[in-house]
């Protein structure tokens, strides 16, 4: 395989049987064989994103200082690390690359401050600040929350033999990483990973030359951009939940174009206080742990993210 398969949402939302459709067999053959796919027919309009990724653009040109005041240290939420603010070379995703030469900003779900992991209010820049930048972020964000996620859960249950509303208990007020990056011309790197959630939907900007690599059970292949079409990726958790059935899939950036690049990931997680058994076992998994202990990896200790430290 020299790409990766395609999917179409809106034919995964067709539960008029309840062992699903020629599609949802596809999504179980592709997450068993690859757990990386583009997304097709998801109903975002493209419009937003462009306007996104133009107003993600601007706030990391800003100064420096600017772009301080809204760092990781001056977030309320715990771990101060899942919001706000990270220059370059600040976050490590595999030991053997280092920090990354990339800045980041994350947002999530904007909920009542808490004592709860990753559950509070993000400090994030206003339009006077940063035009657009909150507010067609926090725009996008609920048009994936609404038209993609609800049906790609229901999509893998169905495909995994389970009922459409298998999962929907354990998302009703999930934990959400949202993530806008920018690669810097001739040298943006995200070292090989794993994503942590259950899955990711990732928005590339669109370059005629790729800058994502992904690894099959085959061999690393090119992520190329297709119009009007997402990335979507299996995490960690969705590997712990099938007992080791769909497995997280390695991936890397290596950005060399001579223009900046900008990349929106959305990751996913269950609510904040969700046990689950992993199919087939009467063990428990907590995943608010699992997250807490894989951000303390990736910033505290700094060897990686996800399974980094099994990708050579």
């Amino acid at each position: 395989m020299d790409t990766l398969p395609i999917i179409s949402l809106e034919q995964l939302k067709d539960l008029s049987s309840p062992s699903g459709n020629e599609e949802h067999k596809r999504l179980y053959e592709t997450c068993l064989e690859h757990g990386f796919f583009y997304l097709k027919d998801h109903g975002i309009s493209p419009e937003l994103v462009q306007k996104t990724i133009e107003a993600s653009r601007h706030f990391f040109q800003l100064p420096e200082e600017i772009k301080q005041a809204y760092s990781q240290d001056k977030q309320t939420i715990y771990p101060q690390t899942c919001r706000g603010y990270s220059p370059l070379y600040g976050e490590t995703l595999h030991e053997d690359v280092g920090p990354d030469p990339k800045a980041i900003f994350d947002l999530g779900i904007e909920r009542p401050s808490s004592d709860q992991p990753f559950t509070g209010r993000t400090l994030i820049p206003d339009d006077i600040v940063s035009p657009g930048f909150a507010s067609y972020h926090y725009q996008l964000q609920g048009e994936i929350m609404s038209k993609i996620v609800p049906h790609l859960l229901h999509g893998l249950a169905v495909a995994l033999g389970k009922e459409a509303n298998y999962f929907d208990s354990y998302f009703d007020e999930p934990i959400l990483i949202h993530r806008t990056i920018y690669y810097p011309p001739e040298g943006g790197i995200a070292g090989k990973h794993t994503d942590n959630g259950i899955f990711t939907i990732l928005i590339q900007e669109y370059f005629p030359n790729p800058s994502l690599r992904v690894y099959t059970k085959e061999a690393w292949i090119d992520a190329i951009c297709l119009d009007d079409a997402f990335v979507v990726n299996l995490g960690d958790m969705l590997q712990l939940w099938t007992n080791g059935l769909f497995v997280s899939t390695p991936h890397e950036v290596m950005h060399k174009l001579e223009q900046s690049r900008i990349s929106i990931p959305f990751f996913v997680y269950p609510n904040v206080n969700a046990v689950f058994q992993p199919m087939g076992s009467d063990e428990t998994i907590n995943p608010t742990e699992v997250m807490l202990n894989n951000f303390n990896a990736i910033w505290v200790e700094k060897t990686g993210g996800g399974r980094a430290k099994e990708l050579k």
